[in-house]
């Protein structure tokens, strides 16, 4: 069997494509879901002994305390992919309070809180490691490099707060076997990104928008998959401390974004 490697939130988009890349590549991989167990039951038929899946919701303490699967593996690379995200929320969130103070809450909760909690949970078990280990944070250009005028208030400050998570985590591991690293990604094409965005788009205006995008396009999940990956192999060590941006320019100019206009009807 080879290297052990967990994938959070691993049933979809940069997830998914994570963990088929790695189970294609020899890993055992190991990622949680929270609702979407029928994509996670499928991975592990696909990949049937190399895929594993664990329920989880990371943005409860008391299922994090009890996770035991979490410290039950001696973890080459842990990815910490889940989250939620400005429209998703909505779904996981209460809604109604007059300052949408539940979805502040819980993105908060499970962008920030949820990878600290299982960090906490795991640390021990990886200090008492001699061989290396790879924690890679998935943060977003809005808040992990970037600030976008107008975007959700909260969800740019748990992606801020990802970032700051990976730094501290890679001033503290400078000495050890423990490589840190935080991936930025622009706008990408992922489900999280058409409930956002997209959804609101005609056919015509979501050309034009797709247009006015970094490199004319949106990045695909398999291409932060492929980098995720590659900062799983020994020669990554270089790149410790690193925030990657993984965005094609926008994190250098987010104004591709937030200026787009539609050409007029």
């Amino acid at each position: 069997m080879g290297k052990q490697v967990l994938v959070t939130g691993g049933t979809q988009g940069v997830g998914r494509e994570t963990v088929t890349m790695l189970a294609e590549q020899g890993y055992e991989v190991h990622l949680t879901y929270r609702k979407s167990e029928e994509a996670a039951r499928e991975l592990v038929c696909r990949y049937g002994g190399s895929v594993f899946a664990h329920k989880l919701d990371q943005g409860d303490l008391a299922q994090v305390e009890q996770a035991d699967f979490l410290v039950e593996h001696q973890w080459y690379g842990v990815i910490f992919n889940a989250a939620l995200g400005s429209a998703t929320v909505k779904s996981y969130a209460p809604q109604g309070d007059s300052l949408d103070a539940a979805n502040d809450v819980a993105l908060m909760t499970v962008n920030a809180l949820g990878p600290l909690w299982i960090y906490k949970k795991m640390k021990p078990m990886l200090e008492r490691k001699t061989e290396k280990t790879k924690l890679i944070f998935l943060s977003s250009v809005d808040g992990g490099l970037a600030a976008f005028p107008h975007f959700t208030l909260s969800d740019g400050m748990s992606k801020a707060a990802v970032a700051f998570l990976a730094k501290q985590l890679a001033a503290e591991n400078v000495y050890t076997p423990i490589d840190v690293f935080c991936v930025s990604p622009g706008s990408m094409e992922t489900g999280m990104f058409y409930a956002s965005t997209l959804k609101h788009m005609t056919p015509e205006v979501r050309r034009q928008f797709e247009q006015h995008q970094a490199k004319n396009r949106l990045i695909q999940p398999r291409e932060v998959a492929y980098w995720l990956c590659q900062l799983l192999k020994d020669e990554s060590t270089l790149l410790h401390g690193v925030n990657l941006d993984a965005t094609m320019g926008l994190g250098s100019r987010p104004g591709i974004q937030t200026e787009f206009q539609p050409d007029p009807v």
